[in-house]
């Protein structure tokens, strides 16, 4: 057996179900043998950029460790916003990618690939020697999963012909951890003893089956709100009591009730400066954090309390706390669930659209339209611009997983690997992509065709307002000249067509009406190009 053929049935044995890539001399005949086992998926991509992100929209929507794979020298670099992208996110990955023979010191493509994986936080694997290469890629599977970290597992291209004998592979093994437990412990129920307007939130860590149902029963007992972070969004769909989101994304009720509560259990959330809409939220009140692992993210609020343990077992411990020490429940949701029935109704009516420039619709209730259009089991994929707070509050999403997340790294662009992603592994639902004319520039439009070659479920909504938002802000507040910021008109309805799009150009009430159509009677990828007034972006 040679390598190559070797490494290709180690990814099986990780149970990699989807590999994403762009294939090069260094790692052409290890996806070739991946293909040849017949259990796996690869997914062609045109740009190494997308396909590292296409692994990690994979694995933000299954929850799984994401699969890319890349040669070497320039489609590293290639790759390093992507990976920066993962590192800020927390997402757990493995890119197999190609390294020059040692030695080759008049190589083209040679640079030291370590340090370009050091610059951006990712961990760094190298393949040592043939007989040690099955360890090597074990261990960088290890690392993704265990410390929720990107991994790029160094591979040379001259090694990959060698003779092999065939090693045991080792799963990664399940991390089990026990609840938090002991004084702090203690110390928490205590603080819940004395609140009279707990809150309970939970943040993308507590985003399990289990730890859903754990944290709705100590709800129950506490007699407490249910919220969320944004990216948990969804996980309590249903309940009677959950206010939604916590943060810049709250709705008027929802701001109220957090407001007015006196301590806030916090389960597996960062407590971000946009969770806590700057210690707004937080500020004055007993916060106790109970996190999942001892894994440093940036966490930048510092709670009065801080638990490590098993979201749900931790939960459970607290409600067995109360009714050891009769803790009555706070009484804080009492007509809670009528408010929020009445906010609901409310969201379901489209708002009034406002005058905008001939040839162009209002974002907002376009977007409250289409979201009326769309159905309600989908994935959500926003791109960064200023259009994403509109597309995250107008678009919600009914489970966590279902929300992709591309903004950890500021980058725009970042959507369309994602959401290719997210669309080739989530099969039950579409993937909407929600972008700006810029950053769907940026991604690369030729990386549609792996959309359609793949047949994916996928409908694009294109922000369209001929400008780089975020800069046409700045110049405008100074009451400049936007000109620096605008983008000359990009046919996107034409050009996507011709790669095998669906489109639809939205300039009207009826052309959005053929959207929403479109939408409805679609056989493969869509595109909604909303056209927009620059001056007229409501966020």
């Amino acid at each position: 057996m040679k390598l190559h053929q070797h490494l290709a049935q180690a990814l099986v044995a990780h149970g990699t179900t989807h590999l994403y890539g762009l294939v090069g001399d260094a790692n052409l005949f290890m996806v070739n043998a991946y293909v040849e086992t017949g259990t796996g998926r690869y997914v062609a991509c045109t740009h190494e950029a997308n396909a590292v992100l296409a692994a990690t929209g994979f694995a933000q929507a299954t929850g799984r460790t994401g699969v890319a794979t890349i040669t070497h020298g320039p489609a590293l670099t290639n790759v390093v916003t992507a990976l920066a992208e993962a590192v800020r996110g927390g997402i757990p990955l493995v890119v197999l990618c190609g390294d020059t023979a040692s030695g080759d010191l008049q190589h083209l493509q040679n640079i030291d690939q370590r340090e370009v994986v050091a610059s951006v936080g990712a961990a760094f694997v190298e393949m040592r020697e043939p007989a040690t290469a099955i360890e090597d890629l074990d261990r960088a599977f290890r690392i993704a999963a265990h410390r929720r970290r990107p991994v790029v597992f160094n591979m040379r291209v001259d090694l990959m012909w060698k003779p092999v004998e065939p090693a045991e592979i080792m799963p990664v093994p399940l991390l089990a951890i026990s609840s938090a437990s002991g004084k702090a412990l203690e110390d928490a129920a205590g603080m819940l003893a004395s609140a009279r307007r707990p809150l309970i939130l939970a943040g993308r860590g507590a985003c399990t089956p289990e730890a859903r149902a754990a944290l709705i029963d100590l709800a129950a007992r506490m007699e407490a709100p249910l919220a969320t972070t944004l990216k948990a969004q969804g996980l309590f769909e249903g309940e009677p009591c959950n206010i939604g989101i916590c943060g810049g994304l709250s709705h008027p009720t929802a701001t109220e009730v957090i407001m007015q509560s006196d301590c806030i259990l916090a389960f597996g959330a960062s407590l971000s400066k946009h969770t806590t809409e700057e210690r707004a939220y937080t500020r004055g009140k007993r916060v106790v954090q109970i996190l999942p692992d001892a894994e440093e993210t940036p966490r930048l609020d510092i709670p009065s309390l801080r638990l490590i343990g098993d979201i749900a077992g931790t939960a459970r411990a607290i409600v067995e706390l109360m009714d050891m020490a009769e803790i009555p429940g706070s009484g804080a949701t009492a007509d809670l669930a009528d408010r929020l029935a009445a906010e609901a109704a409310d969201f379901a009516k489209i708002p009034a659209a406002a005058q905008t420039a001939p040839g162009t619709v209002d974002m907002v209730p376009a977007l409250r339209r289409l979201h009326q259009a769309l159905p309600a089991q989908r994935v959500l994929v926003a791109d960064l611009g200023r259009f994403v707070t509109a597309a995250w509050r107008n678009l919600p999403v009914t489970r966590p997983q279902d929300l992709v997340y591309t903004s950890h790294f500021g980058a725009i662009g970042c959507g369309l690997g994602e959401a290719i992603g997210a669309a080739t592994a989530i099969t039950d639902r579409p993937t909407v992509l929600v972008a700006g004319d810029g950053g769907f520039t940026l991604s690369g439009l030729s990386e549609l065709v792996a959309a359609v070659r793949e047949r994916a479920d996928m409908i694009v909504i294109l922000c369209n307002d001929g400008s780089y938002g975020a800069e046409h802000v700045q110049f405008t507040n100074r009451s400049m000249s936007p000109k620096l910021a605008m983008i000359d008109r990009i046919d996107f309805a034409e050009t996507c067509a011709t790669l095998g799009f669906a489109t639809v150009r939205v300039t009207d009430a009826a052309s959005l009406d053929a959207a929403c159509t479109a939408i409805a009677d679609r056989t493969g990828p869509v595109l909604i190009d909303l056209r927009l007034d620059p001056e007229k972006i409501d966020m």
